[in-house]
């Protein structure tokens, strides 16, 4: 009997110890095909740039990058995504009715393209944990993206809103 209750105890610890946490920054793109701001030149250049950048600037940190498009043709959201090069993950069509769009897009206010959240995301064994996702980076408008490339991708970053 005392064998068993050691061996349960040994392999309690065993799982206990390998419940490791860790954080992961998602980085969130909003964008469409029809939005002028979304295809300038100089836009997909500070998004390639935050996809190859951000990564060696915090290199402590994990990142992982998501395509939403508001396209509702999603061969023209494939042709979209194409311009900016690798995703993680990618999600297409449907504009206000995307599942990615309404999860993160505050619907009290007009979200406007082009958009990047990050969320840092805190995992269990590789599994988001219940309220573990906390907005620290939020840029509306191709103004705000080129601020904050400029600025050196600061984490936590409150950018003043843009006057038009």
């Amino acid at each position: 009997m005392r064998y068993i209750l050691v061996c349960i105890f040994v392999m309690s610890s065993f799982l206990y110890s390998q419940d490791k946490s860790k954080e992961v920054y998602v980085v969130y793109y909003f964008g469409a095909t029809d939005c002028p701001p979304c295809n300038t030149p100089k836009n997909i250049e500070n998004i390639k740039r935050i996809k190859a950048e951000l990564p060696k600037k915090y290199s402590d940190k994990e990142f992982k990058f998501v395509m939403v498009t508001f396209d509702e043709d999603i061969e023209e959201g494939i042709k979209f995504v194409k311009k900016y090069g690798f995703w993680d993950e990618i999600s297409v069509g449907k504009r206000y009715e995307n599942e990615l769009v309404m999860q993160h897009l505050n619907t009290a206010k007009i979200p406007g393209l082009p958009h990047i959240f990050v969320n840092q995301t805190f995992l269990i064994n590789n599994t988001p944990t219940v309220k573990s996702k906390t907005t620290i980076v939020e840029l509306l408008g191709a103004k705000q993206i080129d601020q904050w490339v400029e600025n050196g991708f600061p984490l936590k970053v409150s950018m003043e809103p843009i006057k038009h």
